[in-house]
């Protein structure tokens, strides 16, 4: 399939890559194929297909498409010049009788159009990643777990009587008891503090603080 690529105007020198939309993708065609035609007009760079999720018919189904020339002009032109005419072919082809339907995206770049999905895709990857992680170092834990129950096992047989069953430690951490609950305390217990100490601070007692200092250093 050949098309007469010549451009009219020669003066397309430029270093802005531009976006074409294809609403529709002849019938069985497919990225190669699409990438030939197009390169006839000019350097392309990326080509993405969006398959259909039913396959219907021999050939594979697309839904819509995007290409990326390496130039604007060339892009904008080559829309202008194949929208809504017959894509070429012979009866034999499963396109005969078809219609482009392209057009320029104007002030649209690649990263535009798919750089929010790469991101969501990169985040997918991460999460998976982490999984992984999670999921090896649990695994990693169970076998070890068996390993040592497997063991203990093996040295009850081997000891017999001898044996001691290991108990798993348990630390208690006793929290440091507070004002009310040390009151409360005293108040169940026979023990009383003596006079005048429940409640003093000698923080807050200013004749206690000048005795104590009263000498000087």
């Amino acid at each position: 399939m050949v098309f007469d690529a010549r451009i009219e105007d020669d003066k397309v020198d430029s270093d802005v890559p531009g976006i074409v939309y294809l609403s529709t993708i002849p019938n069985g065609m497919n990225v190669s194929m699409i990438s030939d035609i197009m390169q006839q007009f000019g350097k392309i760079g990326r080509v993405y297909l969006v398959p259909k999720k039913k396959k219907v018919g021999k050939y594979r189904q697309y839904e819509e498409g995007w290409v990326e020339f390496l130039n604007k002009k060339i892009a904008k032109r080559v829309a202008k010049r194949l929208n809504c005419t017959e894509v070429l072919g012979s009866k034999r082809n499963p396109w005969f009788g078809e219609l482009w339907n392209i057009r320029f995206l104007k002030d649209t770049s690649w990263n535009d159009l798919f750089g929010a999905e790469r991101e969501e895709e990169e985040q997918r990857r991460t999460a998976h990643d982490r999984d992984i992680v999670v999921a090896k170092h649990q695994s990693r834990q169970f076998s070890a777990a068996l390993d040592a129950k497997k063991l203990e096992k093996r040295m009850k047989q081997v000891k017999g009587k001898r044996f001691t069953e290991r108990k798993p430690v348990r630390l208690n951490r006793r929290q440091k008891l507070t004002e009310d609950e040390i009151k409360e305390k005293l108040a169940h217990s026979s023990r009383t503090p003596p006079e005048g100490c429940l409640g003093f601070s000698a923080v807050s007692n200013p004749e206690f603080m000048g005795s104590l200092f009263a000498g000087g250093l």
